[in-house]
């Protein structure tokens, strides 16, 4: 889905008038109950770990129902970005502060931030300062950089004052900077793949950034080896809100095999 949708030029142009949010449906006790209000999940076993809605700058009113994805939606890409371009072309950037650029888009915290990174196939950046003002300095930093076409959508973020945080990742970790992170195949470690001076100019960081975008090396991974593995590996992830079970039947000619997914 990801490709015949979301990889389409035209659409990617028309999505920079929107606010793309990736939630992170397990991991926050108050963006799951808001999520339970946006997505219907018609079994009736609570949340699910993906969904497609758009919704008011606001984000009190659906402008399009919730469904499981873009491509429950639309015939194709071209429909969807026809759509889009009709709904931005009525809020016509009413609500956007021009003068600003867009704040950094973070996780909560680094666990999650090099964890979402693993399953997204991308690198972690995480900033790390001695103080909330000193990370809110660097954020911005980050944030006059990362919205440029080089860097867009392909880092995961988050932030630290918390030296502890770094205890999952190796290599060099400074007192404070901006640390580019590679992150293990399940998501639980990382390790520094370039760290960046708290001090460096825009136009390095920019450099920086976009070098190690280019360089970064995504595992591979293969959903049922991955989990087989980890099982037997004792690799578990433990989720702020507990994950459903649900019963699912597979369509190969066997109705008796069950399918539990955790």
């Amino acid at each position: 889905m990801d490709r015949s949708f979301l990889s389409d030029e035209k659409l990617i142009k028309i999505s920079r008038d929107f606010i793309c949010i990736r939630t992170a449906t397990y991991e926050d006790k108050n963006e799951a109950k808001f999520l339970e209000n946006v997505f219907v999940d018609r079994s009736g076993t609570g949340l699910r770990n993906f969904g497609y809605c758009i919704l008011s700058p606001d984000g009190k009113r659906k402008i399009r129902s919730s469904q499981r994805g873009p491509n429950f939606v639309y015939k194709d890409s071209k429909a969807m970005a026809a759509d889009l371009t009709q709904i931005a072309s009525t809020f016509n950037g009413r609500t956007i502060n021009q003068k600003l650029p867009p704040a950094v888009p973070q996780m909560k915290d680094v666990r999650l931030g090099i964890n979402v990174a693993s399953c997204d196939g991308l690198p972690s950046i995480i900033v790390v300062g001695n103080s909330p003002s000193e990370v809110d300095q660097l954020n911005r930093k980050l944030a006059e950089v990362i919205w440029d076409e080089e860097i867009a959508g392909k880092f995961i973020y988050a932030s630290t004052t918390n030296k502890r945080d770094l205890e999952i990742v190796s290599g060099s970790k400074p007192d404070r900077g901006i640390l580019v992170i590679q992150p293990d195949v399940y998501g639980l470690k990382g390790r520094v793949i370039k760290a960046i001076a708290a001090e460096a100019s825009s136009e390095d960081l920019k450099n920086s950034l976009s070098k190690a975008a280019d360089s970064f090396k995504r595992i591979s991974k293969n959903h049922g080896t991955h989990v087989r593995n980890g099982r037997r590996g004792g690799e578990s992830w433990k989720t702020e809100v507990p994950v459903p079970e649900r019963n699912r039947f597979r369509g190969n000619g066997n109705q008796g095999r069950r399918n539990q997914r955790k």
